[in-house]
């Protein structure tokens, strides 16, 4: 299989690349991630794909912990090696118990031990398995989280996947194998 991507070196990029570069390595990652690497092939995506990024992981109503789940499902589904590589530490990190972490791993159901979690992963579980949240579970999502929670969790599946199918097409490697 031919190997697509490429790490960036930054004393290459235009000034334009640079600048996004430079914005996200002093954002709240702290570091840019390899799929910026890969989106900087265009300094308008990535600029404007890492500012909804930064909302999707930081900004929304869901915790660390919410947010992680849901893009280890998004991960999970999309088989986005890259994505699960960088998000199950950061799972681990916001305090998704091992045991969730290793049946999502698995393409298994977990056991949850919070119903919120439970929630948010029959949510996204069941749109991926079905392209449709039905009713009674979109309705079970809104009142529990509220409608402005369900808007942003239906984005946040809709980014990370986005996410997922550029780092698939560029055969992006786990975090580390570059």
């Amino acid at each position: 299989m031919t190997k697509r991507f490429k790490e960036l070196d930054p004393t290459a990029l235009s000034p334009a690349q640079k600048q996004v570069f430079d914005a996200i390595a002093s954002g709240p990652r702290k570091t840019v991630p390899y799929i910026y690497h890969l989106l900087l092939g265009s300094a308008e995506l990535a600029e404007k794909s890492q500012a909804l990024g930064v909302f999707c992981r930081y900004g929304t109503e869901f915790t660390p912990r919410q947010s992680e789940l849901a893009i280890l499902v998004v991960a999970r589904h999309w088989d986005a090696v890259y994505e699960w590589s960088v998000h199950v530490h950061e799972a681990r990190k916001a305090g998704l118990p091992e045991t969730v972490i290793a049946a999502l791993e698995k393409d298994e159901e977990p056991v949850f031990e919070d119903a919120d979690d439970a929630l948010i992963y029959r949510f996204a579980k069941t749109y991926f398995a079905t392209n449709d949240v039905p009713d009674d579970l979109f309705a079970q999502a809104q009142a529990r989280f509220g409608e402005k929670a369900v808007v942003e969790l239906a984005g946040l599946l809709g980014y990370y996947s986005m996410l997922a199918i550029c780092l698939r097409i560029y055969r992006v490697p786990p975090q580390g194998e570059a």
